[in-house]
Parts: C-alpha cells; sequence; structure tokens
C-alpha cells in the first residue's frame, strides 16, 4: 500500500525570467545605494512585467510562511493516488513547476505548469499543486521606481511517496 509521508517544498518563490512574452529586455545599474532593475517584457495587456524588482513580492509573513502555508493546504492523499513507486523502489517523488504572476494589488493570476510537469506527472498532482497556489491569501506586491509592478514567480513542489 502506498503512502504519502512527506512534501516537499523544493523552491521558495524564486526570481525567474520564464515571460514567454517578453519582448523587452533587463538592466540593471546601481544608482543612490538603490539598485535599479529594467523590466523583462510585457504581459498579454501590454503592462510591464518584472522579474527583477527593487523590492520583490512577497507572501505575508515571508518565505517561512509561504513554505508553512503549502505545507498544510496541500492534500498529500493526491500523491499516495497517482505517484506511482517503480519496481524494486520503496519510494517516488512527483515534482510541479509552476510559474505565477502576482499583480501590483498581491492577486495571484497566470498560473502555468511547465512542460516537463505536465509530460511526467499525474494531471490530478499538477491540478493540487495549482490549487493550493491558487487559494492562498494576497501578496505584498513588488515594487519598483516608486510604485507596485506585476511580477512573476516560480515555485516547485515535490509529492514524495513511499511504500509501507
Amino acid at each position: 500500500m502506498k503512502k504519502i509521508f512527506l512534501i516537499l517544498i523544493v523552491a521558495v518563490v524564486i526570481v525567474t525570467g520564464l515571460n514567454a512574452q517578453s519582448q523587452g529586455s533587463d538592466s540593471a545599474y546601481y544608482k543612490g545605494n538603490v539598485y535599479h532593475f529594467g523590466f523583462s517584457g510585457f504581459n498579454a495587456k501590454g503592462d510591464s512585467l518584472f522579474t527583477s524588482t527593487q523590492i520583490e513580492a512577497e507572501f505575508p509573513g515571508g518565505a517561512v510562511a509561504w513554505r508553512s502555508y503549502l505545507e498544510r493546504n496541500l492534500k498529500t492523499s493526491v500523491g499516495s493516488k497517482y505517484i506511482k513507486i517503480p519496481k524494486g523502489e520503496s519510494s517516488a517523488i512527483a515534482r510541479v513547476n509552476l510559474n505565477f504572476q502576482i499583480d501590483e494589488l498581491g492577486n495571484i493570476q497566470d498560473i502555468q505548469v511547465d512542460s516537463v510537469s505536465r509530460a511526467t506527472v499525474h494531471e490530478k498532482i499538477i491540478q493540487e499543486a495549482i490549487r493550493v497556489i491558487k487559494k492562498g491569501p494576497t501578496w505584498t506586491p513588488a515594487w519598483q521606481n516608486g510604485k507596485n509592478v506585476r511580477y512573476r514567480a516560480l515555485q516547485s513542489i515535490s509529492f514524495v511517496s513511499s511504500k509501507d
């Protein structure tokens, strides 16, 4: 019988340049004790979408609270149902890599799953990872040049299943 006994949070919101709609360029310079970053492009609406900012978007309570939120809210039973443990192995991992936007108000939007996860992970596990990201509270938005801006983040969630 399979039993899920651990959920690993592999990466806690990492700044990433995964904006497939990017038409701009990144630049950075140091002036007045502050790093200034350029935008990475535009989203589908034509708004600037940042992957590097003066102040990054943040989950309420920071990275530790984000990890705790994910651990408390992920349904571990999904992994035990849909992760196949190879013959001769005692455990298996299913990793879902997602990226999402945090808008100027701190709302999560445009959740995307990478193609490797789509090809290798059962759809029910992917849906669970999306559900928990989507369900989360409002974030503190990213800040650039004196105003809130859209921000793209990456999260990798690993489900581990083992035999009893």
